[in-house]
């Protein structure tokens, strides 16, 4: 009975260590002030456009939250990579790394804490942005839909899947610098590429977590379409490009994004358990 009690004090060690460090280098504090000021910024242009147009502009709760929510995706991959992109790079480039894992603790319960810690700082500075979202959508239509739960669900697990991406670049690279960084351009231009590859293709990107979150504010519009194929004019005789347009469905949404999360937690678990500490 020993041995699980010694792991979960050194699982709450490593989870409060890990709160102090984003506390301590005004992390938390940063992104939590980025993401208010975003949500400022829309809410003054809501409110400068006035009921009367943006209840014509959207005619729904639903429809509003919707786009007021078009930029939480992006807000979760800022807030995910900052987080845990360097949760674990600390630890393999040498200089802390040796003192910290030359310790008595396993990586596993290290990784565990922190990504534990992550994800709290990450639901925090993230539902800052639907605290504003819903009361904005309460002062112009009165009412707060009930699907915003479901897309509070579905932003978790995204923040998760996010976090797991960015454990596995921070297990995988010294600086981390260099994890931050990548974790952003695959996040913010990489996975992007693959879901538009679809609107030519045809073929729906199921296999792109960028897919995946957008089941995050789809869930919420009310003129929800899973395909629309449209024919643009080239104008040469005769000559259309078809686009294919997909939105996936909250469970096919759901389902992406936890794949992408077990999958990736696995691999960077692995990378980091079993990774050399160099100078």
């Amino acid at each position: 009975m020993a041995e699980p009690i010694r792991d979960l004090q050194q699982l709450r060690t490593a989870f409060v260590y890990q709160l102090r460090s984003y506390l301590r280098t005004w992390r938390f504090l940063g992104l939590l002030l980025f993401v208010a000021a975003v949500s400022t910024v829309i809410l003054v242009v809501q409110l400068h456009n006035g009921v009367a147009q943006v209840t014509a502009n959207h005619p729904s709760a639903s429809d509003e939250l919707s786009a007021y929510l078009a930029e939480i995706t992006n807000v979760v991959v800022i807030t995910g990579a900052f987080l845990g992109g360097d949760a674990l790079a600390v630890d393999l480039g040498g200089g802390p790394g040796y003192l910290m894992l030359s310790q008595p603790v396993r990586r596993r319960t290290l990784f565990a804490g922190r990504f534990l810690a992550a994800a709290l700082v990450g639901v925090v500075v993230s539902g800052v942005y639907y605290v504003f979202a819903a009361a904005t959508v309460q002062y112009f239509y009165g009412t707060v839909p009930a699907a915003i739960l479901l897309s509070v669900g579905l932003a978790i697990l995204f923040l998760l899947a996010v976090l797991a991406l960015a454990f596995f670049f921070s297990s995988f690279f010294k600086s981390p610098g260099v994890s931050i960084v990548s974790t952003l351009l695959i996040l913010l231009i990489g996975f992007p590429i693959l879901t538009e590859a679809g609107t030519l293709s045809g073929v729906e990107p199921w296999y792109s977590l960028d897919y995946g979150s957008q089941a995050i504010t789809s869930v919420l519009a009310s003129n929800f379409t899973h395909e629309t194929v449209s024919h643009l004019g080239l104008g040469r005789k005769g000559a259309t490009l078809t686009i294919y347009t997909f939105l996936p469905y909250p469970w096919e949404g759901a389902l992406i994004l936890a794949v992408y999360l077990v999958v990736f937690v696995a691999l960077s678990l692995a990378v980091y358990r079993y990774r050399e500490v160099r100078a």
